[in-house]
């Protein structure tokens, strides 16, 4: 298998991007570009040989041509495709001879991203990005959403307009991202052995608890929205995660809070409700538990600018 890894934090150079369809009789033209081509095929086949290796690509399929490699149209072929051109300072080739190595390290960046503080700038710092050579995109969900993102980009780069070359690199390197997630959730699928099943779950957990922390949160509703026993969710959140379900509430909860308390003039107690605390004393013992000082007391000393961490 082969892996690029690029820098999430920094933009691709976009020289093109656009959409094409193409007739029977057409057959990509040898060359060899010094530009990195990602297609991302609609409908019908094209048939490529990339420095004498074939490659297919169909419907929902992605690949990335490589700028050191010679590519060729091995037979005519009817089809239609979005393709981009371009550059990125960050971005290398890895090659595994077991597909699940791969697997393993792209587990292991996701395990990285679940057990972050999203209250922090550390994931937006050297944050990587997986992207295959070449993969095929089995969500339909996920292909339509980088099918639109290719859209936007290209509507950006057709304005002319202050920043757009930026706004185009920004919509391609979501797009990079919904196929690198996919790729990983869809590599994990076939090869089990390489990725823990219960990471879905726990993602799943901690996009659902990022959203609504200031709801009342309970086991049995928990074990009921997620199909299964607490325990056991509790067990792999915290091996993943580092805390208890609980506890990652706890710090959501908290931090919203400090948030609150900084950049508002809300009461304590409408603050406490607000982010899940609907007593009011409660609110500010479990507060001065795990940050030492009072609701009240925090919001005088006007911390919010700090940077700090929790639980």
């Amino acid at each position: 298998m082969e892996l690029y890894r690029m820098r999430g934090d920094m933009l691709p150079k976009i020289h093109f991007v656009d959409e094409a369809v193409m007739g029977a009789s057409w057959r990509h033209r040898k060359r060899k570009d010094l530009e990195y081509i990602m297609y991302v095929a609609k409908h019908g086949e094209m048939y490529l040989e990339e420095d004498g290796v074939p490659l297919c690509l169909k419907a929902g399929d992605m690949c990335i041509l490589d700028k050191d490699r010679t590519h060729v149209g091995v037979r005519p072929s009817e089809c239609e495709y979005y393709y981009v051109h371009f550059m990125h300072d960050d971005f290398r080739l890895l090659r595994f001879a077991d597909d699940r190595e791969a697997v393993r390290l792209l587990s292991k960046s996701r395990e990285e991203a679940l057990n972050s503080d999203i209250f922090s700038y550390d994931q937006c710092e050297n944050s990587p990005v997986y992207l295959p050579r070449h993969c095929h995109i089995g969500s339909k969900a996920v292909r339509f959403k980088v099918e639109e993102l290719l859209q936007m980009a290209m509507q950006e780069n057709y304005k002319s307009v202050e920043n757009y070359k930026v706004m185009c690199a920004c919509y391609v390197q979501q797009a990079f991202m919904e196929i690198s997630r996919c790729f990983l959730d869809e590599a994990g699928e076939s090869q089990r052995s390489g990725r823990p099943v219960y990471y879905e779950m726990v993602g799943k957990m901690v996009e659902w608890l990022n959203q609504n922390y200031g709801k009342e949160v309970a086991s049995p509703f928990l074990e009921e929205l997620f199909g299964h026993n607490f325990d056991y969710m509790n067990r792999v959140f915290k091996k993943v995660n580092g805390k208890t379900v609980f506890q990652y509430l706890t710090q959501v909860r908290i931090h919203h809070a400090k948030l609150l308390l900084c950049n508002t003039s809300m009461k304590i107690g409408e603050i406490g409700k607000r982010v899940g605390f609907p007593d009011e004393y409660y609110f500010s013992r479990v507060f001065k538990k795990y940050t030492g000082i009072s609701p009240a007391a925090f919001a005088r000393s006007g911390q919010g600018g700090e940077k700090e961490n929790f639980i």
